[in-house]
């Protein structure tokens, strides 16, 4: 996949996750926001790099070992998010707002 690819994987998985109800459909809603983090950090390895970088298990120690250390953290918090509310019953609290706050620190880098 090419970097405009992942960027309309975004787009879509943006759209489909608009239609959730981050409350009540938490798991959906930061599975949605992981695959949205997962593309935007490929789109960036492909505007930085020139290279695809698709798969999320040790995308963030592949950016770690590029240099890119915020943003491997925010990426390991969002893989942290993902799995206490898909394995656990971890309340729900800030997750959406944080899944989204880490989002957009990823996107911003990826554009950058």
């Amino acid at each position: 996949m090419n970097q405009a690819g992942h960027r309309q994987a975004i787009e879509q998985l943006c759209a489909s996750r608009a239609a959730l109800d981050p409350g009540r459909d938490i798991r959906l809603y930061v599975e949605a926001t992981h695959g949205m983090a997962i593309h935007a950090v490929a789109a960036g390895f492909w505007r930085r790099h020139g290279v695809d970088v698709d798969q999320h298990q040790g995308m963030a120690r592949r950016l770690r070992e590029t240099g890119y250390h915020q943003i491997a953290e925010a990426f390991a918090d969002l893989e942290r998010i993902r799995t206490g509310r898909w394995y656990g019953g971890q309340g729900n609290g800030d997750a959406a707002y944080r899944a989204d706050q880490l989002l957009a620190q990823i996107e911003t880098w990826s554009l950058g």
